[in-house]
């Protein structure tokens, strides 16, 4: 039963688990995504201009049986709703306008919006709906061109810039994102461009033809000058209401007192009521990281709550679910969430990487979050060979040890993260165009046992036995940062994921094995390891059980078939 449930929760989108779904970012997220759905499906639609408003109308009728029917229109309109109204909430909430650029543009895009887009709405759903226009593209092309040109394709590129941002600073908390964003750059300015010249070059081509009947009747033209005008009178008013009610709220701010927020080095600053911790800091000029906006995607706002933390409202579900991620321990909050409501005293766990010049920042001095390989090799008994040894053969042998299996890591794209007595820990896939580094990893192990061997024959003579070594290789997700005083600050890895490498190398001595790779790696690698025997194995602090290969031989490695490889 319990493995049931918990392969219920692999399958629903991790907004839908436990309590997120009451979540009011969780839910603009949604929403912006239904929007998102319906304006790249209608900027495609415009693109098809280049081959002919004949096709345009066919792909357009097909739109419509979705977005037009009554679960389309409720999904749509519900969409529309629950994001303009939960940004409208936020934006009433805010108690500064110190932030991001980045956040700036993108409220400002979506102020303007509904200004740009009334009268098109009004226009094409509004007179479809009520006065049964057949709102075709001859119909709406004829009556954009060339007057409306430039406002129609400014009003598009305003609802693109304003959706890929918020896209983009969603996205690039994922672990896939930095290899696929050039990608999404591309796709990011062909899109628009495509869409823009797209209906031009159609609205131009239907300019040449003659048509014996205007685009619409008298009738319609007048029906359509009463919607817009109601239309464009709505989103004033809207807007009016909306100043209205952020006056009334700084209004209410100014008639009483916030709690006080204590900083490092003893600075007090008062907070507005109901503003966030991040709100607090940027309104009083104080450093503090927020690299997804404050809109609890991330954790680099993260503070230490040093007195107060028990007075503070509980974490909600953003928030739970990003420190829960990161097992933040008790005191930790995200200053983007939390409002507190009585004095606190906090430290900023993240420094500001925006205060550094752009030449100097290094992106692994503030970690990132990137799937990669780990490897573990350690030499089996080198502590009782050592132990027969004078120390200068020991020290040079293991040197020596060391040397050979560097340049066979490196060879292979590797980076040694550290060496830890008589062993190795190294790092695949560091960089994003790796990939993952599985590949690269197992065919350095292979290397490095053709070198151990060589090893084995250059100090036949001094050594009583041979030099055996065990390796471990697990593929996953990992945060990579630079640790360390500033002077010996050095890139490593932490998280599970080496934890697990770490404890597949020790199962070398339980199964009298030279490799233990997981399943994952294995198969990431598009590699096969003829004659390994597959196991499923314990791993502390994972409740499923981890499959496994074991191999006592590496000589030969085969291309894995393609389902197995892609799999």
């Amino acid at each position: 039963m319990a493995r049931a449930v918990r392969a219920s929760r692999r399958v629903l989108p991790r907004w839908l688990r436990g309590r997120r779904w009451r979540d009011a970012q969780a839910w603009r997220l949604a929403s912006g995504l239904v929007l998102f759905a319906f304006v790249l499906s209608h900027f495609l639609n415009h693109a098809l201009g280049h081959w002919s408003v004949e096709v345009m109308e066919d792909v357009q009728a097909v739109r419509r049986g979705f977005w037009r029917s009554w679960p389309g229109t409720l999904l749509l309109c519900g969409a529309f709703g629950v994001h303009v109204g939960l940004a409208v909430w936020k934006v009433v909430r805010r108690r500064t306008w110190r932030m991001a650029p980045w956040e700036a543009l993108q409220i400002a895009l979506g102020l303007a919006i509904p200004f740009l887009a009334a009268a098109h709405v009004a226009v094409t759903r509004g007179l479809a709906s009520f006065h049964s226009l057949d709102d075709t593209y001859t119909v709406v092309l004829r009556l954009l061109w060339p007057d409306l040109a430039f406002d129609q394709s400014l009003l598009l590129v305003i609802v693109w810039l304003h959706a890929t941002i918020g896209l983009h600073h969603w996205m690039k908390t994922k672990l896939w994102y930095a290899r696929w964003s050039p990608v999404f750059l591309v796709l990011a300015v062909l899109v628009p461009t495509v869409s823009i010249t797209g209906w031009i070059e159609a609205a131009r081509r239907l300019s040449l033809k003659t048509f014996s009947e205007p685009p619409m009747s008298d009738a319609l033209y007048d029906a359509g000058g009463r919607l817009i005008g109601a239309a464009k009178g709505g989103v004033w008013t809207a807007f009016g209401l909306l100043v209205v009610a952020m006056l009334a709220a700084r209004a209410f701010d100014w008639l009483r007192r916030g709690p006080a927020v204590t900083y490092p080095g003893g600075r007090t600053v008062r907070s507005a009521p109901g503003a966030t911790l991040l709100e607090t800091s940027r309104a009083a000029g104080v450093p503090h990281a927020a690299a997804c906006g404050g809109r609890g995607r991330c954790t680099t706002c993260r503070v230490l709550v040093t007195e107060g933390s028990d007075r503070l409202p509980p974490p909600n579900a953003t928030e739970r679910a990003a420190l829960d991620r990161i097992a933040a321990p008790p005191g930790v909050r995200l200053a983007c969430q939390v409002r507190p409501t009585h004095a606190v005293s906090v430290r900023p766990l993240i420094p500001l990487r925006e205060a550094e010049p752009a030449a100097s920042r290094d992106a692994y001095r503030w970690g990132v979050e990137r799937r990669i390989t780990v490897m573990f090799a350690d030499l089996r008994g080198f502590t009782s060979l050592a132990e027969r040894l004078y120390p200068y053969d020991s020290v040079f042998l293991l040197n020596r040890y060391f040397e050979v299996m560097s340049e066979a890591i490196e060879r292979r794209g590797g980076e040694v993260d550290k060496f830890l007595g008589d062993g190795i820990m190294a790092l695949f896939g560091v960089m994003p165009s790796q990939g993952a580094g599985s590949r690269d990893a197992l065919l350095a192990a292979r290397d490095m046992f053709a070198a151990l061997e060589r090893l084995n024959a250059e100090f036949a003579s001094t050594l009583m036995e041979r030099l055996r070594m065990g390796i471990g290789l697990h593929m996953g997700p990992a945060v990579l940062g630079r640790v360390g005083g500033r002077r010996s600050a050095s890139l490593t890895a932490l998280g599970d994921s080496v934890n697990i490498a770490s404890r597949l190398e020790n199962l070398n001595k339980e199964f009298g094995s030279i490799l233990v790779v997981s399943d994952a790696a294995l198969r990431a690698s598009g590699l096969t390891i003829p004659g390994a025997e597959i196991r499923e194995v314990a791993i502390r602090g994972r409740e499923e059980m981890l499959k496994v290969h074991v191999a006592s031989d590496l000589g030969v490695l085969a291309e894995a078939p393609r389902e197995a490889a892609t799999a």
